[in-house]
């Protein structure tokens, strides 16, 4: 059903207008954090997406490691009795370990205060189950970073870990450690890398010359307190070079990622964080460079980006037009953000105005489709303008539609999500037809002839994502309704 979805909104896209907000889903069972780490994966291996959670929580004022399982349609229920160590200030990854076909995860913080930090490995079992591995070789480690690619070309998930280790007060120190896999899950540290020690870190691999491999970007805070974002080159079999040669600003507590931003088939890369002082504070950094196709990158100036510290960045096409948007939250030294900017396909980005996210940092952003419904929902963690620890969950609301034509651009559906009970404003248009297919296309609802300004009808349904098709004049248009 859902792959059926998926075909049906790809045809639909690859004709129509689209028009893009996203809504607040009320009522989830996340706990308010910040300083945290959100991941989704699917853990259970039922088509949807999944989340982990850490950090302190409102509630308990404990730290957190808590698992959400999915329904499909974007409805969390806590997954209880997990093994998982609550922790503040860490990351999480998700990643294929021991190539079973499910999902494990990494999970590094801090237990709690003057409590020896941790970086704890959980094999999947394949239904959502999870075992703590024993005796690997990670240190642990808050204030920290972690990323999994496969840097020796052997087809499987090695990690790289940044971040801060604390295993008493006279005893503690900041570390950048590559491990690499067997196959099996079992971890072997890499010796005599190139990497600086880092934490309050960001890291982010990528292939960034094309050739291949998995390149990788680290930035973050040494020993000496200085700020870095350095660069280093994989010859493929997990031998790193830095490059001294790069552009990039040093920022700590910040967020990088790559993405394609111009269409050009390369990584570009955006670095957000706290720069160095200026004299009289310090410097607030969102910073983007494009890729040449062979690793070059050139700052791109005059961004509307707004500079940031305690950061989180995430590309995504929110709109469905087959470009990376990228959202930033975090502080600028004045306010407090979370900001949507949408790309013209050649790394043009336009601040998305009216947006209904909650301005944050020391936060943590995710984008997930998780409502099966095409279209990529996104969750945000953080410390808001009010001092309150959030942790919110927005449906995006792509409207799709079949032509361009504005017979219809008046019209207005609400509630939308909803209970079932249906309002539509359709103004001045006559002679109104109504269709309401599910996902599988079966149609669940049909009404001709309609000739009143507003309409009201109740979808008896189950809750899910359905298409609504209005037509009149020998026009259509489609629109998506979600039923709660």
């Amino acid at each position: 059903m859902k792959k059926l979805y998926i075909v049906l909104l790809s045809c639909l896209l690859s004709s129509s207008l689209i028009a893009q907000n996203f809504e607040e889903i009320t009522g989830t069972p996340f706990e308010g954090v910040s300083s945290s780490s959100i991941a989704f994966a699917d853990i259970d291996n039922d088509g949807d997406q999944d989340v982990l959670i850490t950090e302190w929580d409102n509630s308990s004022f404990q730290p957190i490691s808590k698992l959400y399982a999915n329904d499909g349609n974007g409805n969390f229920t806590e997954v209880f009795e997990t093994p998982f160590v609550g922790v503040s200030n860490g990351s999480i990854a998700f990643a294929d370990i021991d190539n079973d076909g499910d999902q494990d995860v990494l999970i590094t913080g801090s237990p709690g205060v003057y409590i020896a930090t941790i970086s704890k490995l959980y094999t999947n079992n394949g239904n959502g189950n999870f075992t703590e591995v024993l005796d690997t070789p990670f240190e642990g480690v808050s204030s920290s970073s972690i990323a999994f690619a496969d840097v020796d070309n052997d087809g499987d998930q090695d990690v790289l870990i940044t971040g801060w280790v604390f295993i008493a007060y006279r005893f503690q120190y900041v570390i950048s450690k590559l491990y690499t896999n067997d196959g099996n899950g079992v971890f072997t540290e890499v010796l005599d890398t190139p990497f600086k020690d880092v934490s309050k870190s960001s890291i982010a691999f990528a292939d960034i010359d094309n050739d291949n491999d998995q390149d990788v970007l680290i930035t973050g805070k040494t020993d000496s307190n200085t700020r870095i974002s350095k660069l280093y080159t994989n010859d493929g079999f997990g031998n790193f070079t830095e490059d001294y040669d790069t552009p990039f600003e040093g920022v700590l507590a910040g967020s990088i990622a790559f993405a394609d931003i111009d269409n050009d088939n390369d990584q570009d890369v955006l670095i957000t964080g706290q720069g160095e002082w200026d004299g009289s504070s310090y410097e607030q950094v969102a910073k983007l460079y494009i890729n040449d196709l062979n690793g070059n990158f050139t700052e791109v100036l005059n961004t509307p980006f707004v500079g940031v510290g305690a950061s989180s960045i995430a590309f995504a096409d929110v709109d469905n037009d087959n470009d990376q948007d990228v959202l930033i939250t975090g502080y600028n030294g004045a306010e407090i953000i979370s900001k949507l900017y949408t790309n013209d396909g050649n790394g043009i980005f336009t601040e998305l105005l009216d947006t209904p996210f909650d301005g944050v940092f020391r936060s943590s952003i995710a984008f997930a489709d998780v409502d099966n419904d095409g279209d990529q929902d996104v969750l945000i963690t953080g410390e808001n303008n009010s001092d309150q620890r959030i942790t919110k969950l927005y449906r995006n609301m792509t409207i799709v539609g079949i032509n361009e034509k504005v017979l219809f651009s008046n019209v207005s559906i609400y509630p939308n999500p909803n209970n079932g009970l249906i309002n539509i404003d359709l103004g001045s248009l006559s002679n109104v037809s109504i269709k309401v297919i599910n996902v599988s296309g079966q149609l669940i609802y049909y009404k001709e002839n309609i000739n009143t300004p507003k309409y009201q009808f109740e979808l008896d349904a189950a809750p899910g994502i359905y298409i609504l098709e209005l037509s009149a004049e020998g026009e259509k248009q489609q629109f998506k309704l979600v039923k709660n």
